[in-house]
């Protein structure tokens, strides 16, 4: 799920208070660990837990997208599966080796999760079962930076990282110190992005850092359904998924089983996911137009080498496309609030089939047409190659 180097070290100590309670005999009552002294007692710090941080990306397929795209009809969701990965991922190297005229990239950088640094909770004591954390900004941040982590998107609101001990203001001095940039994207706990525009926006600013080698990670509380809600619209954003419910499979694989808390966070991402469809398909609308405008022009052009210039004839006359596809590609400026059918904001962990209906009939409401990666289908063992 995460890289090993950010598994949290076993807790070193010779204190017989903290060793593990003795095995009880079948039929004999349970060790209750919170009333157990010094078992739970102990907050998990910076120092006994490092914060743990999951890569979206495997790490061995950063130079390889660096080079070459992913196949059309796969997406990194697919090469969880080792057959599909023993069948594509040779040929993607293949590919990166075929194209040696291809300007040699920067390798990319990388998405990763996290918790919240600096969170403090249940300092009193443990609740239901779940140990206090008091954790330390500096700290946190430090081995952040320590794994080439440039910029952070910060999923919380002010209200929010107050109540967790990491208010704004020691939160942005402590990122600054630590040569980290902030990204605000807040959200409420259960909820998502106002509207398609903002996230959209945050990821291509995104983007641009991962291009250029840096390490971006993104967090909320826990780290799975706020954060994991950006990294699926991130996903999507760059066909590393090729659909909502593919993007949510692939997150919970790589971050938790618990990824994506509610059916709102899940429908969000779905609209986000038809969001890039029309996208493209207008993208693809525009370079057709493209060339038909190119070839009006060439042909034009020939037409006027041909007439002689003491002709009478206006050449304003021909009929030929007006380029006035600038209008289609102007970046909004007014953000619109996106309306969802689910309200609920109650943590509920939705199963992939619920969410594979929810996709479904959202699908069957619009009727717009769709790019044809949208209705992707896992691939077929074949000899195609990439």
């Amino acid at each position: 799920m995460s890289s090993a180097d950010s598994l949290p070290p076993p807790l070193q100590t010779d204190s017989p208070e903290l060793k593990a309670p003795p095995v009880v005999a079948s039929g004999q009552s349970r060790v209750n660990i919170d009333s157990t002294p010094g078992l739970r007692s102990v907050p998990k710090t910076s120092i006994s837990h490092p914060i743990n941080i999951s890569w979206i990306i495997p790490h061995e397929y950063c130079p390889l997208l660096s080079l070459c795209d992913l196949p059309d009809d796969i997406d990194l969701y697919d090469l969880t599966d080792a057959v599909l990965q023993s069948e594509y991922v040779p040929k993607l190297i293949m590919a990166c080796q075929a194209t040696p005229d291809r300007p040699l990239a920067r390798p990319m950088g990388n998405l990763a999760l996290s918790s919240c640094p600096g969170k403090k909770v249940r300092l009193t004591g443990p609740s239901r079962g779940r140990a206090a954390i008091n954790r330390d900004l500096d700290l946190d941040f430090g081995r952040m930076r320590s794994l080439g982590i440039t910029t952070l998107v910060c999923c919380l609101n002010d209200t929010e990282l107050d109540f967790l001990g990491a208010s704004w203001p020691k939160y942005c001095e402590s990122a600054t110190r630590n040569g980290m940039q902030v990204i605000r994207l807040p959200m409420i706990e259960g909820g998502c992005p106002n509207s398609i525009e903002e996230i959209d926006a945050v990821i291509q600013a995104v983007n641009v850092k991962i291009r250029q080698g840096e390490n971006v990670l993104a967090h909320c509380r826990g780290g799975v359904g706020r954060a994991g809600v950006f990294a699926c619209c991130w996903l999507l954003k760059n066909l590393y998924c090729l659909s909502g419910e593919r993007s949510i499979r692939y997150v919970r694989t790589r971050r938790s089983p618990k990824a994506i808390e509610t059916m709102r966070q899940a429908e969000f991402i779905i609209h986000y996911s038809q969001y890039i469809s029309h996208t493209l398909e207008q993208r693809q609308q525009q370079q057709l137009y493209h060339l038909h405008y190119n070839d009006a022009q060439k042909d034009r052009q020939e037409q006027e080498q041909t007439i002689n210039s003491n002709s009478n004839i206006n050449m304003n006359n021909f009929d030929y496309p007006v380029n006035n596809h600038e209008s289609s590609t102007a970046i909004a400026t007014t953000w619109t609030p996106l309306e969802l059918l689910n309200t609920d904001y109650t943590i509920s962990v939705p199963s992939i089939i619920d969410i594979m209906f929810l996709e479904q009939s959202i699908r069957e409401t619009d009727h717009r047409p769709y790019f044809p990666y949208y209705y992707h289908q896992p691939p077929q063992q074949s000899d195609k190659s990439v």
